[in-house]
């Protein structure tokens, strides 16, 4: 995928200015991202971890409370620390590799 003519010459002038490589500045602008990203799903984990105490805990629940027509709420909960924990650990594997 080649880079935006107006990002390509913001690396020309950010290498020629900075004792980097647009490798390097590449590498640290993904890092820098997926550490940001990594941060919001703890902070969005946390507050699962402080309503429910455990993953399985909410499983729990949503096996033995079911859920109402009306309200999803457990399970919309559920998915969604699933979803956390996989893209945590996708990410955390993207930061091992970089």
């Amino acid at each position: 995928m080649p880079i935006p003519s107006d990002a390509h010459r913001l690396l020309e002038k950010a290498t020629a200015l900075l004792p980097a490589s647009d490798e390097d500045l590449i590498y640290k602008g993904i890092a820098a991202g997926v550490s940001e990203r990594i941060m919001a799903l703890k902070k969005s984990k946390a507050r699962l971890q402080r309503e429910y105490r455990s993953q399985e805990e909410l499983e729990r629940r949503v096996k033995t409370e079911g859920l109402s027509a009306d309200d999803h709420t457990l399970y919309i909960d559920l998915l969604e620390w699933r979803a956390i924990d996989h893209e945590l650990s996708e990410l955390l594997h993207m930061l091992e590799t970089l």
